[in-house]
């Protein structure tokens, strides 16, 4: 075999180097038969580009075998239908497996205003006997059917680089180890639509970039984190040291149910108002969380949401997912050139200030530079907004590594734009009624930071799909709350509250919708384990139960908005006239009289060892002697009319201030 033709030796600092001459380029100018063999499908040859019709079509080099080798080609697809595909094989093998690389159009249509769109994406896929397995994707700029485009395969060892259009920067970067071995090099098109193909180059690899990281992140049980109380990320950050005891009950939460990770959403024109103050609160954040075992992920930039930022928050609107969620930046900016310049140097002082105060923090896992970097799919060909997204996150990615952090960096891939500029794969999974969970091929080295969207998805399915393929995963999101993402996207406006959460895992009184999923989240032995109050709703005082679950506290404040104002809409409860009795084993930490406190808007009452300790409207106290290490029973009942609806149960002694009330082991051990 012999990949490439060597000329006179070159001596660079004593050492002697052979020079590689240029390998031959195909323009297909001569017969298609001329180094090439038709192995699947029609080809021909037409202007001097070899074209491929009809079903699946693969064009072999012919007398190429090669495991480290580097393919290039102009690659056009032709179709007036989405799903249209053409690309480069490599190291592919007679029973058919290898990697296939490619363009794809997986959108198309016409918008009235700015006349036809496409979503067009890079994609790589492992070709497996039973079918092709997608590693990864990526959005590019200016592509679209019948116009050529440069695309580049590299593979040295485990490691494969796609490239289009710059040949010197991948879009796509991945490590895979299944099919280290020599193989054929071909083109292809798939079954829709035509391809063409010019100027191939087959040679040996030649230098290759930075290999993506090789962080096995499977052990990453994470969720998004918006406080249940806040419309938006923005709010939570601007009103932080207001809200740090839900902060906190929230993050006690997470690590009680098995979670480990919190993605967490900045924003500059919160730094823009607060400054130094904002490192304070994300500084504050990250201790409660490690507090509880959670490691973080924090996002700089991010394109979803249709609210033009500002530290005005409305409230939710009823049925809307998502209804008060703020780009960032805002979309004024993004899409235009000039605004986004004259921005440029507030957003560097933003992400340097943080990126540089936490650039060796522990308890950061990685810094996200960019969530769904993507314009609006409509202006695809009208606007500027994709290349200004390209150039924030250049600018961000240098911003960031200027700051000398060691902290690892992602930006969405999976058919957005981040993947060019991230240091390994991050991709969203979410599913359709009866499909399996997509982009969960890649293996540990991958990690999905967008999943679950019930009825589909469920915790159950994603800790089955992703956990079986060593992938880890951070579902959307922590809690079910006033961001309104219970409710699916599309939702019509209006007061129905879903009867199946769409996101969302716990309550604002901590209870989780379906303790099936958090028991499998956490484990059967630890959850067995886990300081849980058993809890029951009710219509009325103590009328039909309406549901039972768990929870690791007493101590909420749910307001009195329509759906979040109940303690849990999806089971049918309503804001106001229901009840809730909490059963559990308090096991003392001390020997001596506990004085119990039941601060409540509504009727209370507290048992223990089947005795009444306190009783009373708008809240009670009560005392008791109690021992050390013994486990004693416990029943709370709470009733609430109308209005805010809150409760919390503490206890003191004459050694301890008010310490909020914790149930023992769920089993009924005293250990």
């Amino acid at each position: 075999m012999k990949l490439v033709t060597l000329s006179a030796a070159v001596v660079l600092s004593g050492i002697v180097r052979l020079q590689a001459v240029e390998p031959p380029t195909h323009d297909f100018s001569g017969p298609l038969e001329q180094g090439w063999k038709v192995a699947d499908g029609n080809w021909s040859l037409r202007d001097g580009r070899a074209v491929a019709e009809g079903k699946f079509c693969r064009l072999e080099k012919k007398d190429f075998t090669g495991q480290d080798v580097e393919v290039t080609a102009d690659v056009a697809y032709v179709h007036d239908a989405p799903h249209a595909a053409a690309g480069i094989q490599v190291r592919l093998a007679d029973d058919g497996t290898g990697y296939a690389a490619g363009l794809r159009e997986i959108e198309r249509g016409v918008d009235t205003r700015h006349g036809p769109w496409e979503r067009p994406l890079v994609q790589l896929f492992r070709m497996e006997a039973g079918g092709w397995k997608l590693l990864q994707e990526a959005k590019v700029m200016n592509c679209r059917s019948g116009e050529m485009r440069k695309l580049k395969v590299q593979c040295k060892g485990s490691d494969i680089f796609v490239y289009y259009e710059d040949m010197q920067t991948p879009v796509i970067r991945e490590f895979d180890e299944n099919f280290q071995r020599p193989g054929r090099v071909a083109l292809w098109k798939d079954t829709t639509g035509s391809a063409m193909f010019d100027n191939a180059v087959v040679s040996a690899a030649s230098v290759t970039p930075q290999p993506s990281l090789r962080t096995d992140w499977s052990w990453v049980k994470g969720a998004i984190y918006v406080r249940s109380d806040a419309v938006n990320s923005v709010e939570m950050w601007h009103d932080y040291w207001d809200h740090v005891d839900t902060l906190d009950r929230e993050l006690a939460y997470a690590s009680a149910y098995g979670f480990n990770m919190v993605q967490v959403y900045l924003h500059w024109i919160v730094w823009d108002r607060h400054g130094e103050e904002y490192l304070k609160r994300i500084d504050d954040f990250l201790t409660r969380a490690d507090w509880y075992g959670l490691k973080a992920n924090l996002i700089f930039w991010d394109d979803c949401g249709h609210v033009e930022p500002s530290l005005d928050f409305k409230p939710p609107m009823p049925g809307r997912h998502n209804s008060q969620m703020m780009p960032n930046p805002s979309h004024r900016i993004r899409d235009n050139r000039a605004e986004l310049e004259a921005h440029r140097e507030k957003f560097r002082a933003y992400v340097q200030g943080i990126a540089g105060r936490f650039k060796d923090d522990r308890r950061i896992s990685f810094w996200q530079l960019y969530n769904e970097a993507m314009g609006a799919k409509e202006t695809y060909r009208t606007s500027e907004t994709d290349a200004n997204i390209d150039t924030l996150l250049r600018w961000t990615r240098g911003w960031v590594e200027e700051t000398g952090t060691n902290i690892p960096l992602t930006a969405t891939y999976g058919g957005f734009q981040g993947a060019k500029y991230a240091d390994f794969p991050t991709y969203h999974s979410y599913c359709a009624e009866g499909q399996s969970l997509p982009n969960t091929d890649g293996g540990p080295e991958h990690l999905c930071t967008e999943t679950l969207n019930r009825p589909h998805a469920d915790l159950n399915k994603i800790l089955t799909e992703m956990g079986g393929k060593n992938n880890g995963f951070v579902v959307w999101e922590l809690m079910i709350g006033r961001d309104n993402c219970r409710y699916p996207w599309g939702h019509p406006d209006g007061p129905d509250e879903p009867a199946v959460p769409f996101h969302g895992v716990i309550y604002p009184d901590g209870h989780p919708w379906d303790v099936k999923e958090v028991r499998a989240l956490a484990g059967e032995e630890a959850f067995g384990k886990a300081g849980l109050f058993r809890v029951s709703y009710h219509e009325g005082r103590f009328g039909k139960m309406m549901k039972e679950s768990v929870t690791p506290l007493i101590e909420f404040k749910l307001g009195d908005e329509p759906g979040t104002g109940s303690p849990d809409a999806s089971a049918g409860i309503g804001k106001d006239n229901f009840s809730m009795r909490w059963t559990g084993n308090f096991i003392p930490p001390e020997s001596g009289r506990f004085t119990f406190s039941l601060a409540s808007d509504g009727e209370v009452e507290m048992k223990i060892a089947g005795g009444i300790v306190a009783k009373g409207a708008d809240g009670a106290k009560g005392g008791i002697e109690l021992e050390k290490g013994k486990s004693y029973p416990m029943e709370i009942g709470y009733f609430h009319r109308a209005g805010n609806a809150f409760m919390r149960a503490s206890w003191t002694t004459e050694k301890s201030g008010d310490t909020l009330l914790k149930a023992g082991r769920l089993d009924g051990s005293e250990k």
